[in-house]
């Protein structure tokens, strides 16, 4: 089951990676973008890597491409039709392609693949593996909230100090520029102060 649900994220993943780059809309471009990586973090979830394809879900998918997505929405891009490019630059894309192909298969030696002679049958219950299983998040959170707690506090201090430099780069402190001042607020004075007069 786990080795047909992986194939068809993988398939999946190829077919939008393969709509990224033909669709001629830049926004479902984006939105072809975003099923890549939601389909390659489930092809992580099947090998069960749980922290690397959450990684990527809030990373990639919650900022980064929602990133994209917005600012292609928010420019004014004409939609022209590229077919002509595309059958232009065909042939070239076609023989890198190949010429890729061909070097991975052979850098990647078949001495890599086990025969499935090699297996124990699957017909048996591993106790061990069952009862003393750890998975990745709870060994991430061990190490991340014993050993490495100093690291993780001065990480959150950095993205404090950069959410506030941020903050303080976009504050305009000009002349023309209203600003509330608490201080000269709360030490008003009633005498000196102007009052609205009412009929």
């Amino acid at each position: 089951m786990s080795n047909t649900l992986f194939y068809i994220f993988a398939a999946l993943t190829m077919f939008a990676a393969l709509m990224v780059i033909t669709v001629v809309n830049p926004v479902h471009s984006v939105l072809f973008l975003v099923l890549v990586f939601l389909n390659a973090a489930g092809m992580l979830f099947v090998l069960q890597l749980e922290f690397i394809p959450l990684t990527f879900i809030i990373v990639y998918v919650g900022a980064i491409a929602i990133l994209f997505l917005f600012v292609v929405m928010m420019l004014d891009i004409k939609v022209t039709s590229k077919a002509n490019d595309f059958f232009k630059y065909l042939p070239i894309g076609g023989l890198i392609g190949g010429v890729f192909i061909f070097e991975v298969s052979n850098t990647v030696s078949s001495s890599f693949v086990e025969p499935k002679s090699a297996y124990l049958p699957d017909n048996f219950i591993s106790w061990v593996s069952t009862v003393d299983k750890v998975t990745n998040l709870e060994a991430l959170g061990q190490l991340l909230y014993t050993y490495y707690f100093v690291y993780f506090l001065i990480a959150g201090m950095i993205l404090l100090v950069a959410m506030v430099g941020a903050i303080v780069l976009t504050l305009q402190f000009n002349k023309t520029v209203k600003n509330q001042l608490i201080f000269r607020q709360l030490s008003r004075n009633a005498d000196s102060a102007v009052f609205l007069a009412r009929d």
